[in-house]
């Protein structure tokens, strides 16, 4: 089973059950605690450790029982590496539910109150019914412009960029 097989089923159940928030923050809690602590990551993908002893330890863990038993099948399988991309698979889906489209937008210097609100509102027909949130970032290279990036895909509209392509055809 992929990643994005495990996300999609945890999901599922978890939409459910009515626990789609619950289940979410307890994974991104637990995705910022092995974070810290990588060795209970080993500790449970180690065939040393017998799964009944694997158990017992994620079992005391203050997590929904949902939640417990998607780390005991990852457990079992030893696959417990794996909760990175199946947190990053798992927020997409969350995200489609809950109808926030995240957007990384690059700019040159910080953005004005002002001119953040321009940009949703010029965004704001291309995501129908969705909330927009903007994760900003500056990039003092890109000179001035801007650059949106929405699930891989990316507008470019930077000076940086314009540069380049002038270049290019010179």
């Amino acid at each position: 089973m992929s990643t994005s097989n495990h996300a999609k089923a945890l999901f599922t159940l978890a939409k459910d059950q009515d626990v789609v928030d619950l289940i979410h923050y307890q994974f991104e809690e637990f995705r910022d605690e092995m974070d810290i602590r990588p060795e209970w990551v080993d500790m449970m993908d180690s065939p040393m450790i017998h799964f009944t002893d694997k158990c017992a330890f994620i079992d005391q863990l203050k997590y929904h029982v949902l939640f417990r038993s998607f780390l005991k099948m990852l457990a079992e399988k030893n696959h417990m590496y794996a909760y990175k991309e199946i947190y990053s698979v798992w927020t997409k889906h969350v995200r489609q539910h809950l109808k926030i489209a995240h957007l990384n937008i690059i700019t040159a210097k910080p953005l004005t109150e002002e001119t953040e609100q321009r940009i949703i509102k010029v965004l704001k027909p291309t995501f129908p019914n969705h909330t927009l949130s903007l994760h900003k970032h500056v990039d003092p290279d890109l000179i001035g412009g801007i650059q949106i990036i929405y699930q891989g895909q990316s507008l470019d509209r930077s000076v940086a960029r314009e540069l380049e392509e002038l270049y290019t055809m010179i």
